[in-house]
């Protein structure tokens, strides 16, 4: 019963930060321009100001954590993760740090022309498109990982093909009568 009221609270927090995001005053300079030689491209402005970032790094975690939270009601199994729960702990942790170091390759570098540029893209962008796009494979990964040990095992499987070998007889004699009450 904790998960779905992790999941509520994590909701909340979300209206929460949206809410917050909303009152926040836009930087000056931050936004976005079409760039002076390209002009079907957008050149970045300034940064968000320091008190946006923090709200979309928080944001960008109860995120995180909402997501790993879903992945572990899905891989419940009487109640409990077994096996699965430090692994989906250690991933989410690793997913956070991702996360937070992108938020930091931002705040480091937005707006700045002449920040490095790591396999031709900014820092947060690398971030994004190295660390944050494929690591949910991790999680993919997690559960075909224990999808035999943890969620069908052959106990499982005898049980069920016993139940559909009875439903397909009762359905070939025709149906039962209800019982009486």
């Amino acid at each position: 019963m904790r998960i779905p009221q992790l999941l509520l609270g994590l909701v909340l927090a979300s209206g929460a930060l949206l809410v917050a995001a909303a009152l926040v005053p836009e930087a000056p300079g931050a936004g976005v321009a079409p760039h002076p030689d390209h002009p079907s491209l957008l050149l970045g402005g300034a940064a968000a100001s320091p008190a946006m970032i923090a709200i979309g790094a928080l944001f960008g975690l109860v995120q995180i954590a909402f997501f790993g939270a879903c992945f572990a009601l899905g891989m419940q199994r009487r109640g409990r993760l077994g096996p699965v729960a430090r692994p989906l702990l250690v991933g989410i942790a690793l997913y956070a740090g991702v996360w937070s170091t992108l938020v930091a390759a931002y705040a480091a570098t937005a707006g700045d022309p002449d920040a490095a540029l790591w396999g031709s893209f900014p820092a947060a962008t690398a971030w994004m498109l190295y660390g944050m796009w494929p690591f949910p494979l991790v999680f993919a990964f997690l559960y075909l990982r224990h999808f035999d040990d943890w969620f069908l095992n052959e106990e499982d499987l005898a049980r069920f093909r016993a139940r559909l070998a009875e439903l397909e007889a009762e359905g070939a004699e025709g149906p039962k009568a209800p019982p009486s009450r």
